[in-house]
């Protein structure tokens, strides 16, 4: 299972190190990998959140396709460019795509579509969810690994 969510911009960023300046003036704990460049983002986007390594997908869209396929939501203008951001059970991964994709929006005057929350949230939404993950990520991992070990009735 993955976990989505998406940045509608009509203007994009044009370095990785422009990203990673709106990171660092958010004051996120995140570094961006700069191993290629912006323009060709796609797939898996090595990160560092604090000292930990992790990755996150990180794709351009077609911002009008994925508006029409997002027929619930009613945005109030149709945006320009899409960056998809996905990850699967990983709590550093998706803290680290909400960050980014935080960043991004506040970077690019665009709005983050949250695939979880099914609506347009807020960059200061954003780092709120990835703070939750970050801090309550080890100990739903730990519960999910204590339950496994337990033996079934059956």
């Amino acid at each position: 299972m993955s976990l989505e969510i998406f940045v509608l911009a009509d203007q994009r960023l044009d370095t990785i190190a422009a990203w990673q300046q709106a990171i660092d003036a958010a004051g996120s704990p995140l570094q961006l990998s700069t191993g290629r460049p912006f323009a060709e983002i796609g797939g898996a986007l090595p990160v560092k959140l604090r000292d930990r390594p992790t990755a996150f997908e990180c794709d351009q869209w077609d911002a009008a396709k994925l508006m029409a396929e997002l027929t619930e939501i009613a945005f109030d203008r149709p945006w320009r460019h899409a960056l998809a951001f996905r990850w699967g059970a990983d709590f550093d991964a998706g803290a680290s795509a909400y960050l980014a994709a935080a960043a991004y929006a506040e970077a690019t005057s665009g709005v983050i579509f949250d695939g979880e929350e099914g609506r347009l949230i807020s960059p200061a939404r954003a780092r709120e969810v990835a703070r939750d993950m970050e801090q309550n990520g080890p100990a739903i991992v730990e519960m999910i690994l204590r339950n496994m070990k337990q033996p079934r009735d059956g």
